[in-house]
């Protein structure tokens, strides 16, 4: 609930010029942003009402309605600011368009505050409408991203998020394994695949924090020539090799806890669709805009 009263207390978002395609136009109308209350979640839908997951209080539904009736612009600026915000930078909306699609493009962005002060880790999950609220444990998680408020741009394309999320998410996931396989199976996962995830990530973060110090916060073709696009565009590149790499071996852990029939499956599942994704950032929202740039080719 905290979440969403920070959020709604703001101004309206200033979104800057952005005009959406059929598919993301879809995406708005059918998008659901959710929040936690004390003992459940609330989703709001686009029409904003409100669905819970669970038992509630009085005193939150309360708040939760005035808030509906009161901050409608702020929460459609905040749907449109995330929306460009996931065509900018993420590739969550193209990787994942096909499961969105069969659910009626029912898209759920589920809000938790990060350290950053104006910043917002956002997961989105999609549901067929149908199963919307009674069969919410059935939806499907399609990757996370980090929304900052306070900003049009992010530094480096959002790599300093993105080579802290990573490893953040390796280690929640060991967590979660040794609550659920036994200690005998985690040592093989770790000895067979977790700890190479480990290093090709240390790896990486070296590598992005050497990007971050070599090259200005602002990548893009007004700030940079073509020679300094080129470099940047290759350490990229071999940014994304490092993941694919990672990515390969989370798929073999993966089958491996589900030809054991473990529930510690999902946790893999969700950790691989977050370098899924980020493999597709890369490659085309910041490897093809470059190489587009750079080749001077439009559309």
């Amino acid at each position: 609930m905290e979440t969403l009263k920070t959020l709604v207390d703001r101004e309206p978002l200033e979104v800057p010029p952005f005009t959406h395609e059929p598919f993301q136009g879809k995406v708005l109308e059918a998008l659901h942003l959710e929040f936690f209350l004390a003992r459940c979640r609330v989703i709001v839908t686009p029409h904003l009402s409100y669905l819970t997951t669970g038992e509630y209080g009085g005193e939150e539904v309360a708040v939760i309605e005035e808030i509906l009736a009161e901050k409608q612009e702020n929460l459609h600026q905040l749907k449109l600011f995330l929306l460009r915000d996931l065509a900018l930078y993420s590739a969550l909306l193209e990787t994942n368009s096909y499961d969105i699609e069969v659910n009626s493009h029912l898209t759920i962005a589920r809000f938790l505050r990060y350290p950053d002060p104006a910043g917002y880790e956002v997961k989105l999950y999609t549901l067929r409408p149908a199963d919307l609220p009674g069969n919410y444990g059935d939806k499907i998680y399609l990757g996370r991203d980090l929304l900052v408020l306070d900003g049009p741009r992010r530094p480096h394309l959002g790599l300093g998020y993105l080579r802290r999320a990573l490893p953040q998410q390796l280690e929640k996931l060991r967590t979660r394994l040794g609550r659920h396989v036994s200690p005998q199976e985690l040592a093989e996962l770790e000895r067979d695949f977790l700890q190479d995830v480990a290093e090709l990530l240390g790896e990486f973060a070296q590598r992005a924090d050497a990007l971050m110090q070599t090259f200005p916060s602002e990548i893009s073709s007004l700030a940079l020539g073509t020679e300094r696009l080129l470099e940047v565009n290759q350490d990229f590149r071999g940014l994304k090799h490092l993941l694919a790499e990672a990515e390969a071996l989370l798929h073999e852990t993966e089958q491996r806890t589900m030809t054991s029939g473990s529930h510690a499956a999902r946790y893999v599942t969700k950790l691989r669709k977050d370098f899924t994704n980020t493999i597709n950032y890369i490659l085309l929202k910041v490897n093809g805009r470059i190489s587009d740039a750079v080749n001077g080719i439009g559309i």
